[in-house]
């Protein structure tokens, strides 16, 4: 199933954007769609300071997911937004 958002982010809460529980594992594209501003993406604690990749404005990155990993977007300020899609999400608990 291919599902597809986007995510008002801040500057000081992680927002979770893959699915929640087990999944069969999945491919996940993340859009920063900003003119200025950056898109932090990581685990649980992600943060402006400490992430996995960060996201210039305009440009984008996949991942494929394992079924028990999730990812977590935070941004260099509020109210910046993320383009999201999903592919091939088999099953959830």
């Amino acid at each position: 199933m291919t599902a597809h958002a986007i995510v008002t982010l801040n500057d000081t809460t992680p927002t979770q954007v893959s699915p929640n529980g087990t999944h069969s594992g999945i491919d996940i594209t993340i859009q920063n769609i900003n003119e200025s501003g950056f898109v932090y993406v990581g685990g649980a604690e992600v943060s402006t300071s400490s992430y996995g990749y960060r996201i210039a404005p305009e440009s984008a990155i996949s991942f494929e997911l394992p079924g028990h990993d999730a990812l977590f977007l935070i941004a260099s300020a509020n109210d910046l937004q993320a383009a999201v899609i999903t592919m091939g999400l088999e099953a959830g608990d």
